[in-house]
């Protein structure tokens, strides 16, 4: 069986549904106004997405259908949890739970994506193969100051009782992490390529637009094709239900585009792509946030050999 690389109708519809609720609720001015590369949760996007049912989407239409909508709330900028909610518990728990929901391990010491808001917290168990759900205890999460676009914080003393799931809960959250990863980077690649494309092509040098020019043109054609091959990569994950072979190849190939993708971008639209004024590090910031994650979870590389060479 092959993956169609043709949206079906509902799955058409529902990209539409959630573009207008994301032209309103989400996008570079909605994040500045959030506070800009440090901004703070949205909780108004979360509940609508919550109240919309997208955030049970991967329930109802599989984990494909979370892929797709992840990717377009990662491309508009969207400042909340969904990856977490919408595509990782679900794969993971048959029971919905509450979010926000952060990820982290056992051994990892920094802060997370979402630690200070989250309600529920998903913790792998390194070196046990198994996944943890807990919940903060009232008053132990702490926010910490950053400029890579994302709330972050320090998960909170977990609140009795910590609820171990069954064998083999590790190596599945680790695969579902990694596929969602990939998800959100091939969205921001996309918004951050679509964004230089219209500065290249606005920009005049010599009397014409610099998006004319043979050399930029090669540029963005090569690093488009890293986009668009991390985003197949990515949606094949997630339509086959993220194991763990697949989720693993999606990242180091998205992770890598990601690195290629922020270094094009910036160098292509000049100093004005350095500045804060402009939003394209609003995208780039956060694929170095989620490019680290990436790595702090386990080396996605090594796994992707172990599983080929046990194949």
């Amino acid at each position: 069986m092959t993956m169609d690389f043709n949206l079906i109708d509902e799955q058409s519809d529902v990209l539409d549904a959630v573009g207008t609720l994301l032209e309103r609720r989400a996008g570079s001015d909605r994040m500045m106004n959030l506070g800009g590369d440090s901004p703070s949760y949205d909780w108004d996007l979360d509940r609508e997405l919550l109240a919309s049912g997208y955030a049970d989407i991967a329930r109802t239409s599989g984990l494909l259908d979370a892929a797709l909508v992840l990717e377009a709330v990662s491309a508009s900028l969207g400042v909340t949890a969904f990856a977490a909610h919408a595509l990782v518990a679900p794969g993971l728990c048959d029971d919905a739970i509450e979010g926000p929901i952060a990820l982290t391990t056992t051994d990892h010491r920094g802060p997370v994506r979402f630690g200070a808001e989250a309600r529920t917290v998903l913790v792998l168990d390194v070196g046990n193969d198994r996944a943890l759900v807990t919940r903060p205890s009232p008053g132990t999460s702490r926010s910490v100051t950053s400029r890579f676009g994302y709330p972050l914080g320090t998960v909170g003393e977990p609140a009795a009782p910590v609820e171990m799931l069954g064998p083999g809960s590790g190596r599945r959250l680790l695969a579902l992490w990694r596929c969602a990863l990939a998800v959100e980077l091939a969205g921001m690649m996309r918004a951050a390529l679509d964004a230089t494309v219209a500065y290249v092509s606005g920009r005049s040098q010599f009397g014409q637009p610099i998006g004319s020019f043979q050399a930029v043109q090669h540029r963005l054609a090569e690093t488009a094709v890293l986009a668009e091959g991390a985003r197949w990569l990515a949606l094949e994950a997630a339509w086959l239900g993220a194991p763990e072979e697949a989720s693993a190849t999606a990242i180091v190939h998205a992770a890598e585009a990601a690195r290629r993708t922020t270094m094009e971008t910036h160098q292509l639209t000049g100093a004005i792509g350095l500045t804060t004024e402009y939003g394209l590090h609003l995208w780039t910031m956060r694929m170095a946030a989620l490019v680290v994650e990436a790595g702090w979870v386990g080396s996605a590389d090594q796994d992707l050999v172990m599983a080929r060479w046990r194949s």
